[in-house]
């Protein structure tokens, strides 16, 4: 039996495939780096995030339905699409991979119309962080550690392990509910460390975490770039930390690019 939530008029989310935290505080940031510094308590009223990263086949049914309707997308979004009506394409989006991968090439304007679609939105950096990042004894409060199973980054994950830099020759992920369960988190996530980097709804600043926002961040009100999370196939494991952030700009289309959804 699969049971589903009302999300908006129109729009119903599976349970099955999104993870429930409940509002509560968890601490944010790492103090590893400076633009994760300092460290400190975050209050996050509930919300649901997707278990899963956005299939290839979920944002192709979007783009047979949905992506037409300016309703779905922002300001910017809409001036965008006037310019790239396609996007980057299927063929792009797709690249050379089955429908259970994650969606690719996809800018943060035809990801925030997609999330808008399903009845939801792009989640936000502290969002996103809580997943992400380990618990301790399945609390709210997080740990220090690096990634959902701890510090060991000898391990083989969906990340680039074989020097400074890959040299991509095709696009390697893995299916989107396809993970050892040794490297989901407490909540059932998978590929919140490698596999796609993934947008958030934020613009990014290195400085963010100094304003010590603790209450539903939402992060600055303007900017140059967007906070994309989580690493990917084509980077080291010093970038796929739980807490690692990193800016893209909005328009940026790439093939280690992709996105979950919050609600």
């Amino acid at each position: 039996m699969l049971f589903f939530i009302k999300i908006a008029v129109g729009q119903t989310h599976p349970l099955s495939h999104t993870a429930y935290f409940e509002a509560g505080t968890f601490l944010r940031g790492s103090g590893r780096s400076s633009d994760e510094s300092p460290r400190h308590e975050v209050y996050l009223s509930e919300f649901y995030i997707d278990k899963y990263e956005v299939s290839i086949g979920d944002f192709e049914d979007f783009v047979q339905f949905g992506y037409q309707n300016d309703d779905f997308w922002s300001k910017e979004g809409q001036n965008w699409k006037k310019i790239y009506p396609d996007g980057a394409g299927s063929k792009n989006r797709r690249a050379g991979r089955e429908d259970n991968h994650p969606v690719v090439a996809i800018s943060w304007y035809e990801a925030n119309a997609y999330c808008k679609y399903k009845g939801g939105y792009l989640p936000t950096e502290s969002q996103w962080e809580r997943a992400a990042c380990p618990k301790l004894n399945h609390e709210i409060s997080q740990s220090a550690q690096k990634f959902p199973w701890g510090n060991n980054d000898n391990i083989e994950a969906v990340w680039y392990s074989g020097g400074k830099y890959g040299h991509l020759q095709s696009v390697l992920t893995k299916p989107v509910n396809e993970a050892p369960q040794s490297q989901k988190t407490t909540d059932g996530l998978t590929h919140t460390v490698g596999n796609v980097w993934e947008w958030t709804s934020e613009y990014y600043h290195r400085d963010t975490y100094k304003e010590k926002q603790s209450s539903d961040p939402k992060g600055p009100n303007s900017g140059i770039w967007k906070t994309i999370r989580g690493g990917s196939f084509m980077n080291l494991p010093s970038y796929c930390s739980c807490t690692h952030r990193e800016p893209a700009e909005p328009n940026r289309i790439s093939y280690t690019i992709g996105f979950r959804c919050a609600y």
